[in-house]
């Protein structure tokens, strides 16, 4: 009984019939299936986002070993080196108006001499000082060409270093000869100073610093 009439007591036109309600049931059980199983369309989908690696774990310590490290000269920069002075042969004649002539020391005309000329009458008091520049501090090699009729002796001064004394021997005043011997020279000028104290000396023609 529904409000107070019996089903049989209503009309044949107002009774639900058994078809309609069996129908209507189908419908609300499907629906209710059709929300528990299928996930609603309009549910946005996002990717899990994986967890940052620990520095402990097996992963960050592959990505630490792979990743190239910053190499010294990206991290700090140097700044630009000029090259050094780059050191070249020296030739200075002895007649040179830069050089100094001391006593009775003087030029005098020499076809066979590089420069035209040659210094002459070098003695105990008679000097000539050969100037020159150098550009780089080292062990050099130096060279002295004369002429000389004889045997003679030739003693040379680098800067304020002890004077040697070396044995030369020609056969005439046309003829240039050459000795030669190591020195460790400063960068900057240096002096080289060439005479006989003791007994007569060859003429000088030229020193070469190399």
């Amino acid at each position: 009984m529904a409000n107070g009439i019996a089903p049989d007591t209503l009309p044949s036109h107002q009774r639900p019939r058994r078809r309609q309600w069996l129908g209507l049931a189908v419908v609300i059980v499907a629906v209710a299936v059709a929300t528990v199983t299928v996930p609603p369309l309009i549910t946005p989908h996002h990717e899990p986002r994986p967890a940052a690696p620990s520095s402990s774990s097996p992963q960050a310590a592959v990505i630490a070993a792979t990743s190239p490290s910053p190499s010294p000269s990206a991290a700090a920069p140097t700044a630009d080196v000029s090259p050094s002075a780059r050191f070249v042969p020296i030739t200075v004649e002895a007649e040179d108006l830069d050089n100094t002539l001391t006593g009775g020391a003087a030029p005098t005309e020499c076809a066979t001499c590089r420069g035209g000329a040659r210094v002459r009458y070098l003695c105990v008091s008679c000097q000539v000082v050969v100037r020159a520049t150098v550009p780089v501090a080292g062990k050099r090699t130096i060279t002295v060409v004369y002429e000389s009729d004889g045997y003679r002796a030739l003693k040379v001064k680098v800067n304020n270093d002890p004077a040697r004394t070396f044995q030369v021997g020609g056969t005439d005043w046309t003829t240039p000869r050459s000795f030669r011997f190591t020195a460790e020279l400063p960068a900057g000028p240096v002096r080289v100073s060439l005479f006989n104290d003791d007994t007569p000396a060859p003429d000088v023609d030229q020193v070469v610093i190399s």
